[in-house]
């Protein structure tokens, strides 16, 4: 082989010098000429020795490094892939260590292949990084660098570049997988391929191991073959050339066989070392040889299970395994199927039971040896998987629990509703149908603000408990918020799902904790719902479940609200005003409301005068949708007052209107605008904050203040009375005009009005709209105009839709009227569209 031939020849002893004297001694000439052969075969048989010890330790060296590249990729890939599932930083940093082993020796590599000798330094620090024993990495550098070109260290080297790319490849892919985790978390499809890539890099690194163990193994061998050829020739060459030597070649002969016994006890020791259990069997499974792992592992000696066959002396299952146990195929099966050629996949999961009957989980990897008669021994390769599963399924239940209560999470909660709604939507409907809880603790914020957030968690544990001692087998219970809770009952009537609640609500009520002095209690306000058409989705089964919820708490907190889809209607109305809410706030955000005006028409010239003779009209808010429609108010208003948003809402009319009448007036556009009404909402009228608000805006855009007119409601002014008296006093002293809107709708408190100096009073327009017909609505219009009269004040009917309810307005004396028949409403950039043709009025 060619490099047998090149270390033959490194070994040649040199050619001897001739002699520096011609005239020595023929007797020293004689007794050279007697012993150069003795000497030249002992030079040679030394320096064979030494070559011998120095390329064993070299291939030891290579046997050594493989072990620690394979342990550090294999450490590597299994951090990655739990780096893939879990996101934990700590995996990722392991994910490197166990990588810079194998990519430091294929550093090292690279650059003695490159550069040779001259790399040692960098060569032998990088080496040492790759955990290589201090005394071996010269051997190693001298093998590779002096005999890389030979054919059976470059297979070596060859099958070692094999492991280069995929060991790049998981590099990169561990990156990627490191970026998409810092964008956004990984979806299940993503994981699932991020682990499949793992697992098809870890079979091509264990194929490229594989294939380097034997071309080690294959060289060590022939170098021992051709060692023992050399050693015996030598020894019968000293044999025929003086039978008095043959106990010198004896004495280095047992030399060379006590430097074997060392090479094979060291490989011994090695072996022993390994962490994974290694069990050599004949061709029917008697043991022959295991090492310790593997005796730690089956809790059984060698001496025990010597020439024993290994799969019958196994550990039993007790009975008392847990049935989750016996769904893993046991070790001693797949053994004895290896044997008789029915092997299983290499990442198989399978038990064992130790000499304590602990489960334990392996892996099992089975290498027959045979030759062309068919299986001599095999060996078994037993790696200990249980922590690595332990994790898993640690990991696993964390997915899917909450970690303060051990309660199934709201992730997957979901999940199990999801799967209840499908199969209700594809199969036949239970004959007790199903039914979701949603709990929401009432004060639970109390607890936390007063006695902290201890205390708070103590009595969450408190009432998870108390919630599964009222549940029947089968439902399932979730913590799904902070202080909130979902109940899924499975085939129960709705009637017992409500006596079930009530159940959990009176429960609730008997719940105390001792925190310190105090005894803390809270209770329970509950949201059931029918899981019946046309609720068909996870989220709007839980949207519906909390607006109940909601409900329950509307009603006073601690009570059991029951939603039944075929029947009641208030949950519908409330998930439509939520739908509003988000709605309201995406017009604010993103500029979606706008402005319309509406002329209020004088129908005497007296009246014209008083309202400034320019333009009468009233601000009203609109929403355009994306596709350009334009939303009425009465829509969304509702949602607005019901859930707190008005008072933004009126800021933002007030910052538009100011803004545009601001434009109208430096542009001097005719006819101008005398008066212009701007609504303020019940809930801004309460908020002491207004009036500075509006102070501020009117002195930011520099509108005239006796342009202005602000109604306000007849209800919101007596409830909000002390706050709508100092709003009025102050803006009219600016100025401004106010008037009373809606008057006849609600309690028409006359003492209202004298407390509060408003310049107009409009008559509400469910009154205006009829009385042409009810002469009760008739009356009631006469009446309020009258009072207004006395008052001093101008009157204003709303909802004036027709000639014959202006005509009829006019011959009672009303100041104004609003409506279609006088108007339409405009969009408020061209307020004189708006404006009602002047020869019809008066």
């Amino acid at each position: 082989m060619p490099f047998l031939s090149h270390l033959s020849s490194l070994m040649q002893p040199a050619k001897p010098k001739p002699a520096a004297h011609l005239a020595a001694p023929r007797r020293k000439q004689r007794l050279l000429q007697s012993i150069w052969p003795f000497v030249a075969l002992a030079i040679v048989q030394t320096v064979l020795a030494i070559s011998s010890l120095h390329i064993l330790g070299a291939m030891r060296a290579f046997s050594s490094g493989e072990s620690q590249w394979s342990k550090g990729q294999k450490d590597a890939t299994y951090a990655l892939a739990r780096y893939a599932v879990s996101a934990d930083p700590a995996a990722y940093e392991q994910f490197h260590q166990g990588l810079h082993i194998p990519l430091s020796d294929l550093q090292a590599r690279l650059m003695l292949e490159e550069q040779g000798y001259p790399a040692r330094p960098q060569a032998s620090m990088l080496l040492l990084q790759g955990h290589n024993e201090p005394e071996e990495i010269n051997a190693l550098i001298w093998l590779t660098v002096y005999f890389k070109h030979t054919e059976t260290i470059g297979q070596l080297l060859a099958r070692w570049r094999d492991s280069d790319e995929p060991l790049q490849a998981l590099q990169t892919l561990a990156g990627d997988i490191y970026a998409c985790l810092q964008l956004a978390p990984p979806t299940p499809a993503q994981k699932q391929s991020w682990l499949a890539q793992i697992n098809a890099l870890q079979i091509q690194l264990s194929e490229a191991e594989r294939a380097f163990n034997k071309v080690l193994g294959d060289t060590s061998r022939t170098l021992n073959a051709w060692l023992w050829s050399i050693n015996i020739g030598i020894a019968v060459a000293m044999l025929s050339l003086l039978m008095g030597h043959t106990w010198r070649l004896q004495r280095k002969t047992a030399r060379a066989e006590d430097e074997l016994d060392i090479v094979s006890e060291r490989a011994s020791t090695t072996l022993a070392a390994i962490g994974e259990a290694v069990i050599t069997t004949d061709a029917a499974g008697h043991v022959m040889y295991m090492n310790r792992a593997a005796e730690e592992l089956l809790g059984l000696s060698l001496d025990e299970l010597l020439s024993c066959e290994l799969a019958q002396h196994m550990h039993a299952a007790p009975p008392s395994s847990p049935s989750q146990d016996l769904a893993i195929p046991l070790v001693q099966t797949a053994i004895s199927e290896a044997l008789q050629g029915r092997e299983h996949p290499r990442d198989t999961i399978f038990r064992l039971y130790d000499a304590q009957h602990h489960t334990r989980e392996v892996k099992l990897a089975f290498t027959p040896i045979g030759d062309q008669d068919g299986t001599i021994e095999a060996v078994f390769v037993l790696h200990d998987v249980s922590q690595e599963q332990s994790y898993i399924r640690e990991l696993a239940w964390q997915a899917t629990h909450d970690q303060l209560t051990g309660l199934v999470n709201r992730y997957e909660f979901e999940r199990l509703l999801g799967l209840l709604l499908a199969q209700t939507a594809h199969g036949p409907v239970h004959a007790t149908g199903n039914a979701i809880m949603y709990l929401d603790l009432d004060q639970f914020k109390v607890i936390n603000d007063t006695a902290g957030h201890m205390a708070g968690d103590a009595m969450l544990r408190a009432i998870s408990a108390m919630l599964q001692r009222c549940l029947r087998a089968g439902d399932t219970l979730a913590r799904v918020g902070g202080d909130e809770f979902a109940i899924l009952l499975t085939h129960c009537d709705f009637d017992e799902a409500q006596r079930l609640a009530e159940q959990i609500r009176d429960a609730a009520q008997n719940v105390r904790i001792q925190w310190g002095e105090r005894s803390l209690s809270a209770g329970i306000s509950i949201g059931l719902v029918k899981l019946a058409s046309p609720l068909s989705s996870v989220a709007e089964v839980l949207r519906v479940a909390d607006m109940a919820s909601y409900g329950a708490k509307q009603r006073g907190r601690n009570t059991v609200y029951a939603y039944d889809p075929g029947v009641d209607q208030e949950i519908a109305r409330y998930v439509g005003e939520m739908e509003w809410v988000e709605r309201i706030k995406s017009a604010l955000e993103g500029g979606h409301f706008c402005l319309y005006a509406q002329a209020i028409g004088a129908l005497s010239s007296t009246a014209d005068a008083a309202a400034g003779g320019g333009l009468h009209i009233e601000v009203q808010i609109r929403m355009r949708l994306p596709d350009g429609n334009i939303i009425s108010p009465v829509l969304f208003i509702p949602a607005a007052e019901r859930y707190g948003l008005m008072p933004m809402v009126d800021r933002w009319v007030v910052k538009q209107t100011l803004q545009t009448l601001a434009h109208l007036q430096k542009t001097a556009q005719a006819p101008a605008i005398s008066c212009c009404a701007i609504n303020l909402s019940g809930t801004s009228l309460g908020d002491e904050r207004l009036l500075g608000f509006l102070q501020e805006q009117i002195a930011l855009h520099g509108v005239d203040p006796h342009t202005l007119c602000f109604e306000i409601t007849e209800t919101a002014a007596i409830t909000h009375l002390p706050n709508a008296i100092r709003l009025v006093n102050a803006l009219k002293a600016l100025g401004c005009r106010f008037s009373m809107d809606d008057f006849g709708a609600g309690v028409s408190s006359f003492s209202s009005l004298k407390n509060l100096p408003v310049d107009f009073l409009k008559i509400d327009g469910a009154i205006v709209k009829d009385m042409l017909h009810e002469p009760a609505h008739r009356a009631m219009v006469e009446a309020i105009n009258h009072l207004g009269h006395a008052l001093g004040m101008k009157t204003i009917a709303e909802f004036a839709s027709t000639p014959e309810i202006v005509e009829a307005l006019r011959s009672m004396g009303i100041d104004y009227a609003q409506g279609y028949a006088i108007s339409r409403p405009q969009p408020f950039s061209d307020p004189t569209a708006a404006a009602p043709p002047t020869n019809s009025l008066h």
